[in-house]
């Protein structure tokens, strides 16, 4: 009993050595690679105000959760191995992403491509009387000169799983980071460091510094040059691509637009002018709540406290059927996935194949038409101008009829991060 009881204490000890060195990790990268975040407006920064703007301020303002590599050590004493395993859930999904960061780069090597990784772009915006700081760190940029020259964004997301249609919160930046390199393209912008963050490359034209790195020559003029921007969304044993995205000057000027007002939130809730209670927060069940550092005091979780076991024990068994549902789905699309590479190997042309009690076939199907609000919106604004196009989208809007949903969700002072996996349940009542 008492061996038993010192191997998982053990065994508790390597998970907080594990949570303590990937946060003082992540801390250092940060600050290495994308300096003090507060002081600029970063292209992430936009997809996350667009979709709920206390929540970037409140990002811009804090360092985030504010957990310390040093009270990890401290809850790990006192023997809170919840919290400290909430703190390393969190860590092992945000670093994911710098892992398969550093495949891609190694992939993108071994083919030789020319390709820049955390190219910065720096440059101000002015508002009125007011500057705002811009910066945008694009994970990619592939390069190619010559009589055919050609840029390619890669912007990379680590997905638990593979979205079907890309969040408009990523393709927020990926034009944001679009418009910076076209509008900024001959302008002293461009910075480049290394991974300590040392300054290898400073206030250079693109094209002068893709002479320095390759020796390609570049266009003086964007215009000249084939620009697109590519999503590529990543899982453990998947990748999808979404784009191409190019150069848009009324997404530019909506990112920028943003940009400003998130700027100018940020400044007044730093001076003391507003209060993130001010702000407009994401309403209706929002997969954002479920990740956000500041939900905990978030107007929309205000409630009150209802005495009731019962109930609390009805949510929990709704919870768990809901968990179970969604490992029984994963089980069926992994077994379907199987089936259909069985069927792909036994080149049946399309036919069926039969197994005894059943037969089976794989048949290409036309994927779902749907239409992209915000883009049409943009593209009607810089045809008919804003408010004609308000009047056409309200008058091609049709309401459903009003119906009931129950939102379940644990509460954000508890919740850990991997319950919070599963945690927000909807369903129809």
């Amino acid at each position: 009993m008492e061996d038993t009881m010192q191997n998982e204490h053990k065994a508790q000890a390597l998970l907080a050595q594990m949570a303590r060195g990937l946060l003082a990790h992540a801390q250092r990268n940060t600050k290495a690679q994308l300096g003090e975040r507060a002081s600029y407006v970063g292209m992430s920064d936009l997809g996350r105000a667009m979709q709920c703007m206390r929540a970037a301020v409140a990002d811009k303002s804090t360092s985030g959760s504010g957990v310390s590599p040093e009270e990890v050590a401290e809850w790990f004493g006192d023997g809170d191995d919840q919290r400290v395993q909430s703190v390393l859930g969190r860590q092992l999904i945000l670093q994911r992403g710098h892992w398969l960061e550093t495949g891609i780069s190694k992939a993108l090597s071994a083919n030789g491509s020319q390709f820049i990784a955390q190219l910065e772009i720096e440059t101000t915006l002015q508002q009125g009387e007011s500057s705002v700081p811009l910066r945008a760190h694009l994970d990619f940029t592939l390069v190619r000169g010559g009589a055919q020259p050609a840029v390619r964004i890669l912007e990379l997301k680590s997905t638990g799983h593979l979205p079907k249609t890309l969040n408009p919160a990523y393709e927020m930046q990926i034009y944001g980071q679009l418009g910076l390199l076209a509008s900024c393209w001959n302008q002293p912008c461009f910075n480049l460091r290394a991974e300590d963050g040392h300054v290898l490359f400073s206030g250079l034209t693109f094209p002068e510094l893709a002479a320095r790195l390759f020796r390609a020559r570049l266009p003086e003029s964007p215009e000249q040059v084939d620009i697109e921007g590519w999503v590529l969304c990543l899982s453990l044993s998947e990748a999808r691509p979404f784009g191409p995205y190019l150069p848009d000057e009324a997404m530019h000027s909506l990112a920028l637009r943003l940009a400003g007002d998130l700027w100018d939130n940020h400044r007044k809730y730093a001076n003391g002018l507003i209060r993130l209670g001010d702000l407009e927060y994401a309403k209706g069940f929002h997969p954002l709540c479920d990740w956000c550092d500041h939900a905990a005091t978030c107007p929309k979780f205000s409630s009150r406290q209802v005495d009731s076991p019962e109930g609390d024990a009805a949510l929990r068994q709704l919870e768990e059927l809901k968990a179970n549902r969604k490992s029984l789905e994963q089980e069926i699309r992994a077994m379907e996935e199987r089936i259909c590479r069985q069927y792909a190997r036994r080149d049946a042309a399309g036919g069926w194949l039969s197994t005894g009690d059943y037969r089976f076939k794989v048949s290409n199907m036309p994927g779902r038409t749907t239409l992209n609000r915000g883009r049409l919106q943009a593209e009607l604004t810089s045809v008919v101008g804003g408010e004609i196009c308000e009047r056409i989208l309200t008058r091609s809007t049709d309401m459903g009829n009003p119906y009931e949903r129950l939102f379940v969700g644990r509460h954000p002072q508890t919740a850990t991060k991997t319950q919070q996996e599963n945690n927000h349940v909807a369903s129809g009542a």
